[in-house]
């Protein structure tokens, strides 16, 4: 019985311990632009939606996500542009325009306010680095970030939001998670899984601008749920 303790003891430490690898990427480096055919699970306790697609993203605070149909048709696209933003129903030809304080609190909406926030992942300068540290984030508040082998593996806000990195690897020197976890305390869900991405490459402006010919556009705040 001893045995089998301390060999479970055993496994688990070891799994702990590799959670996150020891990688060799380049002091410094920082994910300028992304781009990536994705998994996309979005979740509340009132509504949900998930599928594949894909996300592009420009640092700071440009991003378009899109949400595919198993047939391909596009459900559901969201796009950022600093402050404003806008989503996209294409099937219903409605779009949902505004500020980002406009999203309302239910229908796992709140998520998309922290978009900007969850893709602001930049690893330690000190690659061995691992740890907590509370700091003043880019988004304008205090964060606590959790280190481990340099590279970020949480991040929590002030309002109870965490977000939980997974599966690094390094692309073009730049340590990248593919698979994004954002949760809150409202059982509201965001879930991104990357695939093949392409990190610090060129995107057309075009890419982060919606397409709004034929649509019916409406005020953000008359957006109840996902």
């Amino acid at each position: 019985m001893i045995r089998l303790f301390l060999l479970f003891a055993f496994l688990v430490l070891s799994a702990c311990s590799a959670r996150v690898p020891h990688l060799d990427y380049r002091p410094g480096a920082v994910m300028e632009t992304l781009s990536a055919a994705a998994s996309i699970s979005v979740y509340s306790s009132e509504s949900g939606i998930s599928g594949r697609g894909f996300i592009v993203y420009r640092r700071p605070d440009k991003l378009h996500l899109v949400v595919l149909s198993p047939f391909g048709t596009t459900m559901f696209e969201a796009f950022a542009l600093g402050e404003r933003v806008a989503m996209l129903y294409p099937s219903q030809s409605v779009a949902y325009v505004g500020n980002v304080n406009e999203l309302l609190e239910q229908g796992g909406l709140q998520g998309w306010r922290m978009m900007r926030w969850v893709m602001d992942a930049d690893p330690a300068a000190n690659p061995d680095f691992s740890g907590s540290v509370t700091r003043d984030g880019k988004s304008g508040f205090k964060e606590q970030v959790v280190f481990e082998n340099g590279l970020i593996i949480s991040k929590t806000s002030p309002a109870g939001d965490t977000v939980y990195y997974k599966k690094y690897s390094v692309i073009n020197g730049v340590p990248v998670a593919s698979e994004l976890d954002l949760r809150n305390d409202r059982n509201d869900r965001i879930r991104i899984v990357l695939d093949e991405p392409e990190v610090n490459t060129d995107i057309e402006d075009a890419a982060f601008m919606p397409r709004l010919e034929r649509m019916t556009i409406l005020p953000l705040s008359a957006l109840k749920q996902m």
